[in-house]
């Protein structure tokens, strides 16, 4: 069975790089939160030191959906883990530190589009 999987990226210290544009909402306070995911797969492949972060963007509409990905400024420098004993949640840390590289965007594959699987699923 997949346990669920909250993976957070979180900076070393609260003033690295780019401090003043990561605050919490609705209230705006500050956070060392980069990036965070879920995970429910089977067996998934969790970050490990050494990892890179990824950026992902709309090269040609930026802010609607993602068509190009790149390494990213922040490696992982260390991942602590913890699972809850009532449920099948667990939690995965890592902090990272700024490194930042010259990376170039690659265009991701896509598959269909909604609109496009709607319909052959209509046609059935």
């Amino acid at each position: 069975m997949a346990k669920k999987i909250w993976i957070v990226y979180k900076a070393e210290t609260m003033s690295a790089p780019g401090w003043e544009e990561r605050q919490l909402m609705p209230k705006g306070g500050l956070t060392d939160i980069l990036w965070e995911n879920w995970s429910w797969e089977e067996n998934p492949i969790l970050p490990q030191p050494g990892d890179r972060t990824r950026d992902y963007d709309n090269l040609s509409d930026s802010g609607n959906g993602v068509t190009h990905g790149k390494d990213g400024d922040w490696i992982v420098t260390s991942v602590h883990q913890f699972s809850s004993f009532d449920t099948d949640l667990r939690i995965v840390l890592c902090y990272c530190s700024f490194q930042p590289i010259t990376s170039d965007w690659e265009m991701l594959q896509s598959g269909e589009s909604v609109s496009q699987i709607l319909e052959a699923v209509e046609q059935y």
